[in-house]
């Protein structure tokens, strides 16, 4: 699937060295401009922003992560562009290496971000790949 119908059908995935949609420049984050010049527009920086905000500041999920799951959810909304209902296919390796954060609290970050709703699991086989979907939350309650 090239990168267009990817990003068509909300789902992005992330190449052997860790570029999403086979890019070949950048940071390793999101498509490579020469592929996909329409998504690098100031609208959607805008709402990548605002939706990031919205989630963590607004909505109140910033007090309820804890510890270096934080680090786990920016490194997957980057994934998937930075806005709500995507999926992202990366794998586990992908994710220890770039929040450089030791496998356990990898794990235990995603265990956490699902428990809060942050983040779904989707899909994947055992130890390999697997594909999580970033949920638009609702408000949380206050405690």
């Amino acid at each position: 699937m090239g990168i267009g119908t990817a990003l068509k059908k909300g789902r992005r995935s992330i190449g052997r060295r860790g570029r999403i949609g086979g890019g070949r420049s950048g940071t390793g984050f999101g498509p490579d401009i020469r592929e996909c010049p329409a998504m690098t527009t100031e609208v959607d920086e805008a709402t990548q922003t605002d939706w990031v905000q919205s989630v963590l500041f607004d909505r109140g999920y910033l007090s309820r992560i804890r510890g270096e799951a934080i680090k786990v959810y920016l490194v997957v909304i980057e994934a998937v562009g930075g806005l709500p209902d995507r999926s992202v296919t990366i794998s586990l390796s992908q994710l220890v290496a770039r929040t450089r954060l030791s496998t356990p609290t990898v794990i235990d970050g995603l265990s956490q971000l699902e428990r809060l709703g942050l983040v779904v699991s989707t899909t994947g086989p055992r130890g390999k790949v697997k594909t999580y979907y970033v949920a638009d939350p609702p408000a949380v309650e206050a405690d």
